[in-house]
Formats: C-alpha cells, structure tokens, sequence
C-alpha cells in the first residue's frame, strides 16, 4: 500500500501506510522546528524543551509518562536537530491508541514544572560533558560552526552548559510557542493498524490543541569563508573533517551528492576512502563521508581519524581521492555497480518500519509529499558521469574546501 495523507481538521497531517506484516505500531509527532529556530539567546532551548516534554502535562505526571509505554513492552523516544524535532513510540499493536493518546498529551499540554526543569537542566549539562568528551562529535560540531559562522545553523544542539543552566520555566513557555505550531505538525504512523482507527485516534487526540499555522523564517547562511586551522589535543589519535558547502535539499544535486558521499565513503567496507586509508594503507580504523542538507544550505564533508605518525600521509590520500572524481569520470560499469549498491542499502533500510515512520513525517515537512521507493530508485538510476564529475568539481575544489584538525599531543611534527 502506498503512503496516504490525511487531514485531521486543525492543521495536523497524518501520514499513513499500513504494514500487515508486523504487530508492532510504530507513531510519530515531527515539528518543523528545530536548533536553526533559535535566537541568539535560546541556544539549547530546542534540546532542553525536547526532554521537558516528557516532564508533565495537565493530567500526566513524569511517572505516569515514562510508565504509560513502558509498562506495555513498548519504547518511546525523542529527537531534536537543526530543522526538526520529534517525538515517537513503537509497541504492540494492540496498544496503538495509548500510545497516540500520550503522545498527543505531551506535545500539546505539557506544563514544564519548574522542579522537574531544574533537575533536567543538571541531566543535560552531564550530557554535555558526556559530549566534551567526544572528540568525534566535537570536531565535527565545530567545524558547523566554523563554516556556518554567526549564524543558527553553527550552533552546537545541545548549547552551552552556562546557558542551559540559566534558562527558566518562562524561557521554555516562550520558545514553545514556536514548536507548538500546528500548520506545521505531522503525525506519522506505520504499522498493521487499519487507516479508519489511527485516523479517528489521531482527530479525537490531537482536536484540543490551539492551531497556529505562522510560517517558520529562516534566514539562509551566507558569509562562509574556507578555513584551515589545527588544534592541539590531549587525545591519542588525530581526528580530521574536511569538507566544503554543498546544496540544499530542493537543489537538483541532492541525489548526487547523496550517491557522491555513499561512492566515497558511504557505510559499505568498499567505499574508495576506505580502501585507500584502511585496507591498502592501514592508515585508520574509519573514514566516513556525509552530505547534510537543509532547507537553505548543505554541508559535504569527510571525517577520519588517524596515528600522530600517519597524519599527513592520510589526508595527502584524501586529497588525491578527492580530485580523482573531479578530473577523471566513472566508466558505466562502474557507475552501474556503485548505484547498485546505494540502491541496495535503500532497499534495506525500508525494512525498518521505525525508520520509515520517521522517514515519512520529515519528508512530508520538507517536500509536502512521500517519495515513494520507487521514484528515489529513478532517480539514482537517471545520474549519469558528467553529473557526479560536474559536481565533485564544486565540492572538491581546493580552493574553497577547508579543514579542520585536532592534533594529538602525540604529533611528530
């Protein structure tokens, strides 16, 4: 069955598929706001109010909440990101309405108690030192920032802990007002439950809330200047991002750059990087590349670690792999095998009905439709050399890439 939209009457949209093969329901809320909505002074405030939500509503104190799902054998989590947060539950089946009822209750009348605030502000603050030390996490954060300077989209999530432990119950009540914006609210559902019961759960739960369908403004990064800068570190290894801005997400090379990072060192073991850093070399354990995109803006970049010894030996490779999409096409066969195996991880990861419910509410605020499989698969299928070469030339242009290293307190050089 394909993906079916459906109106709740108060602005929400519902998005439907049904999957009989399964007894697990799977619900989601997505918002269409997220970190980037911030204003100078709310930095954190998206992540910090993702996890209030749970805290309490008008009938439902943090107890009943955590145990409404999970006394049943089911699971609920939340997310936040730039552009999005989100709220879900998977569980029986047979539990489908609890679970819409609760998640309904705590996106639409939470109420913040300032005691519980208090106590998830000191949770997030141990999180962020969790997070301090990463330093995977931390370079690649801060290579946003550098790149995305002075602007929302550079900002760390999580926020600095100062700032997180400042906020009171009336700077959450007046950035909630931006979250809480029903236009811009979809509920998604995957699971064997018939599209007659989830939609009239959905209108029955969702009917009491205040719509409010202001549009979300966002103003688009504009100032990025490349970058190379090196950091010492006490960490044992080097870590390295290198990258550049890429497209947004209506941009007609989304699917190249997605096919571009996945040939390059996508998830599979045979990506180019890493052959050519870990299996021909033994230069590191992993090299990743990612493509990012966003309603203004995308971010292309690659990310490794490496021994203080095989540093610049490893990032010599990178850059000679880089430049080898740019100077040089794939042949057809090769091109024919790579979008092979992109197809194949897609395919795959349709399998997750979690994932395709989480799939389905933030494709529909994106693009305001699903993209069905079958039209992503054409989609690869019609990209051809000159597209890849043509836009690995724009990314990969020495010129306007920039680096970032953190270099260990081991370094020779």
């Amino acid at each position: 069955m394909s993906f079916i939209t459906e109106d709740l009457n108060n602005g929400i949209k519902l998005i439907y598929k049904q999957v009989l093969s399964t007894r697990l329901s799977h619900i989601g809320v997505t918002f269409n706001t997220g970190s980037r909505d911030e204003a100078d002074d709310e930095v954190g405030l998206a992540h910090l109010l993702e996890h209030m939500l749970f805290k309490g509503t008008e009938k439902r104190n943090w107890r009943q909440i955590l145990n409404s799902i999970e006394m049943v054998g089911g699971e609920m989590n939340a997310y936040t990101t730039k552009e999005k947060t989100c709220l879900y539950a998977s569980l029986i089946s047979d539990h489908t309405r609890l679970a819409i009822d609760l998640l309904a209750d705590i996106s639409l009348h939470s109420v913040f108690p300032e005691a519980e605030l208090e106590k998830e502000k000191k949770v997030i603050s141990d999180e962020i030192d969790m997070y301090a030390d990463s330093p995977e996490e931390m370079i690649v954060d801060e290579f946003y920032e550098r790149v995305f300077s002075n602007h929302a989209l550079g900002a760390n999530i999580l926020g600095p802990k100062e700032k997180v432990l400042s906020y009171t119950r009336n700077d959450v009540l007046r950035f909630v007002a931006k979250l809480h914006n029903q236009g811009h609210m979809v509920v998604s559902y995957s699971g064997p439950v018939n599209l007659y019961k989830i939609k009239n759960w959905c209108v029955n739960a969702f009917s009491n809330g205040t719509l409010n369908q202001t549009e979300v403004v966002r103003k688009a990064p504009n100032s990025y200047k490349p970058f190379t800068i090196e950091k010492a570190t006490q960490h044992h290894q080097c870590h390295v991002v290198y990258g550049n801005i890429a497209a947004n997400m209506y941009h007609k090379q989304r699917m190249t750059g997605l096919l571009l990072a996945n040939i390059l060192g996508g998830p599979a073991l045979n990506s180019i990087l890493n052959i050519s850093l870990r299996e021909k070399n033994g230069l590191t354990y992993g090299v990743d590349a990612s493509y990012n995109y966003y309603s203004d803006a995308g971010l292309f970049y690659i990310q490794w670690t490496a021994d203080a010894e095989n540093l610049k030996k490893s990032l010599k490779i990178v850059k000679q792999e880089v430049l080898k999409f740019a100077s040089k096409p794939f042949s057809a066969k090769q091109l024919e095998l790579y979008k092979t195996q992109f197809k194949g991880q897609l395919i795959m990861s349709e399998e997750s009905n979690q994932g395709l419910m989480l799939m389905m509410g933030r494709s529909y605020l994106d693009f305001g439709e699903i993209e069905p499989l079958e039209k992503v698969l054409a989609e690869i299928d019609a990209i051809d050399a000159e597209q890849i070469q043509t836009l690995a030339r724009e990314i990969f242009n020495p010129e306007t890439m920039s680096l970032l290293t953190y270099k260990s307190g081991d370094d020779p050089s």
